[in-house]
């Protein structure tokens, strides 16, 4: 299998270069990190598809529902349920399943990994 192809984001969010932008940033984050552990597949590459669009979606919504809360005023006055805040909800729970299976852990910091120690003779010799 060649290097993976980015699918063209700029297309499918043709309406929002920032969606793009973000969409290109977590495709190549996924696929680094399945490059990384050897996990690419097909199979894989179409979930890190996936997450990278929900996740543009997610980071574009967010801040429309974070803003607007979970009830907003009805056309008739009264309290009703904020739509895009369900969304959100949606979002959110989809990311989590996709970043269970490309083996994702979104609190993990790169800073926080032990150092690996390099191999000493002993090492070697025990192998």
């Amino acid at each position: 299998m060649g290097k993976p192809r980015q699918p063209r984001y700029a297309q499918i969010f043709n309406d929002d270069p920032a969606k793009a932008d973000i969409a290109k940033a977590k495709w190549a984050e996924a696929v680094g990190h399945l490059g990384d552990n050897g996990w690419i597949t097909p199979g894989r590459l179409a979930v890190a598809d996936r997450y990278a669009r929900a996740y543009a979606e997610y980071e574009t919504l967010y801040p429309i529902a974070a803003a607007e809360g979970p009830v907003k005023v009805g056309p008739n006055g009264g309290d009703v349920f904020n739509f895009n805040w369900s969304a959100v909800e949606k979002l959110n729970e989809r990311l989590a399943k996709l970043e269970t299976k490309l083996k994702i852990d979104p609190s993990e910091d790169a800073s926080e990994r032990p150092p690996v120690s390099p191999k000493t003779k002993a090492d070697e010799y025990l192998d």
